[in-house]
């Protein structure tokens, strides 16, 4: 099958349309769960700030919980960004097709995207990597107003025991 030069750019232009509405998608996505479930861990927090007396083991329990929570949590925001990564090589392939990245070919004398957008390194600022700080800050701050009368307990036992 034979298809035309203006087809093809037909084709390529419709695919990158598509892969970068499917990268919003999974940004919104995985925004929406960590707005979630960082709105959970606030109703649990204001559970504990509330005076709620738990015992060692519903203390054990709970933590249990949140670290799986938080586990669980990461894992589907990780799944989420392996896509969004190989979105965004096939969208780099295919703006390098459609000569984006090259001189003269849309814009005199300049390429129309920086060879940095092509060559761009998976920064540690990323927006999952955002997301991922979140939540375990979250996670921190929930297992510490949990154990936070334990941990003055042992606190105070260590310096009036010296």
């Amino acid at each position: 099958m034979q298809i035309s030069d203006e087809k093809k750019i037909d084709v390529l232009l419709s695919l990158l349309k598509e892969r970068c509405e499917a990268s919003h998608k999974m940004r919104e996505r995985s925004l929406s769960f960590t707005v979630w479930i960082l709105g959970f861990g606030i109703m649990i927090s204001w559970m504990l700030l509330s005076g709620i007396t738990l015992t060692l083991l519903q203390k054990i329990i709970f933590t249990l919980f949140i670290v799986i929570i938080g586990f669980l949590a990461k894992c589907f925001l990780k799944a989420i960004k392996e896509g969004f990564d190989r979105n965004r090589k096939i969208m780099i392939k295919i703006e390098d097709v459609l000569g984006c990245y090259d001189s003269n070919v849309y814009i005199e004398n300049t390429s129309l995207f920086p060879l940095e957008y092509k060559n761009l390194p998976k920064k540690e600022t990323s927006h999952f990597f955002s997301l991922y700080k979140w939540l375990l800050i979250m996670e921190i701050l929930l297992i510490s107003l949990m154990w936070h009368d334990s941990i003055f307990k042992l606190l105070k036992w260590v310096i009036y025991k010296q």
